[in-house]
C-alpha cells in the first residue's frame, strides 16, 4: 500500500479542497460548494490547481 498525502487548498482561512497526490497526479477534493465543478479533476502540480480553484471560488461570489 501506498502512502498518500494531501494539501489543503485554501483561501483566507477558508478551505476550498484537498489535493491529494495519486499516481504521480494530484486530485482535487472540493470541500467548498463554490469549487464543486472541480471535485475529482487532476493536476499536475499544485500551483495550477489553486489557481483553478481560486478562479472558480471568484467566480462564484
Amino acid at each position: 500500500m501506498n502512502a498518500q498525502t494531501g494539501v489543503i487548498i485554501e483561501i483566507d482561512e477558508e478551505a476550498l479542497g484537498l489535493l491529494v497526490v495519486m499516481e504521480e497526479e494530484l486530485v482535487f477534493h472540493a470541500v467548498h460548494p463554490a469549487v464543486q465543478r472541480l471535485h475529482g479533476q487532476r493536476f499536475h502540480d499544485g500551483v495550477a490547481a489553486r489557481r483553478e480553484a481560486m478562479k472558480a471560488f471568484r467566480s462564484a461570489a
